[in-house]
């Protein structure tokens, strides 16, 4: 049978502050005829779970689908063209099309980039929400678990998450990101996080192939992480005790396990940064101590690269525009609490040729 067509409907959640970045959004978008929802309570102390209710509510008669844009997304300019074909292609699942450069799913897309692949499962603790789109049915329902199962405290990305694992719907997210994120001023406290931009905003010739097929990494157990806030690098490992189904853990405990040693870790570090001019800027610009964590993580993300798909993993190529694009983000993505901002560009820059030789380290380190 022909599945039925995909109508999508839209909206985009924001507080009266901020309606003029969501009326924009509204004229730059005019064939997604987005509905501009305002916060239910301005004058209250801030949520989003406020906005968010009422926006997932906001699903228009005979729509399969429906999309909420938060007010300060940045989506690509040919986003419906893009996303039209993924729900398709997806018609059960929610679909993130932001998430971070420092997040769980981060490293997933990195992954997957790595691979080859074009969606990653979103791995958070909560679900990337700045662009998401659910079915119309799930959207919905979120409202009512709004009103009788979640912590009105909560943030609404967290309750997304019990929603969502209540009803057994499984969260993707596109290597190429479809939406970036403006870093304004949060109103809910979010900018002690630092700047969050895209994980992967594909560059030019590397986007979501627009008619598919997509191939959807499987079988991610581990997921590397960097805490960006103590600036440690961590492995998130399965358990199932916890609604999204990992627990935190040091990386380097996760490596000593695969027979990885830290005087290991230290002698390639000191050899890649011995092969490069500009190390003596790098360590003047980021700690020694910072910037042995980023390389853990990152040799980490190697590892488990090569440990989900040992085929392709033994040969990964890091130069491949979408897989280059990925592990771009990954140094600002984790340092960018602790450098200015107005380095972290330059900064950033340096640090891509060190998370490129980590990574392909820590491949090699599972091939040989």
């Amino acid at each position: 049978m022909t599945p039925p067509p995909i109508r999508l409907s839209a909206a985009v959640m924001t507080h009266p502050r901020r309606a003029a970045a969501a009326h924009a959004l509204v004229e730059r978008f005019p064939g997604l005829d987005l509905t501009v929802v305002l916060d239910p309570e301005p004058d209250g102390p801030p949520s989003a779970l406020r906005s968010a209710r009422v926006a997932w509510e906001s699903v228009r008669p005979g729509a399969t689908h429906h999309l909420v844009l938060q007010d300060d997304a940045l989506p690509v300019e040919d986003l419906l063209d893009r996303l039209l074909p993924l729900i398709e292609a997806e018609p059960d699942a929610a679909l993130c099309l932001f998430t971070e450069w420092g997040s769980r799913t981060s490293y997933a897309v990195r992954i997957a980039a790595l691979l080859g692949h074009d969606l990653a499962p979103a791995v958070d603790d909560y679900v990337p929400s700045v662009a998401l789109v659910l079915p119309a049915d799930v959207a919905l329902g979120f409202g009512e678990f709004v009103r009788t199962k979640a912590d009105s405290g909560h943030p609404d990305d967290l309750a997304l998450l019990n929603y969502l694992a209540d009803r057994g719907t499984r969260t993707l997210i596109p290597v190429a990101n479809l939406v970036d994120h403006h870093n304004d001023v949060s109103l809910v406290g979010n900018n002690v996080h630092g700047r969050r931009s895209a994980a992967c905003l594909a560059p030019v010739g590397a986007a979501l192939p627009a008619g598919g097929p997509y191939s959807l990494l499987t079988g991610l157990e581990t997921v590397p992480y960097y805490d960006f806030w103590g600036q440690y690098s961590d492995a998130c490992v399965p358990d199932d005790s916890t609604v999204d189904g990992r627990v935190r853990t040091s990386a380097r405990e996760a490596l000593l396990e695969r027979g990885v040693t830290v005087d290991r870790l230290a002698a390639e570090l000191r050899e890649s940064l011995g092969r490069r001019p500009e190390s003596e800027l790098l360590t003047d610009r980021v700690s020694e101590v910072v910037l042995t964590e980023v390389w853990i993580v990152s040799f980490l993300l190697g590892v488990i690269t090569a440990e989900v798909d040992p085929g392709r993993g033994a040969g990964i190529d890091p130069d491949r525009p979408l897989a280059g694009a990925a592990l771009a983000t990954l140094g600002p993505g984790a340092v960018r609490r602790v450098v200015p901002d107005r380095l972290l560009p330059a900064v950033g820059a340096l640090l891509r040729p060190l998370v490129r030789d980590a990574v392909l380290a820590g491949a090699a380190a599972v091939a040989g």
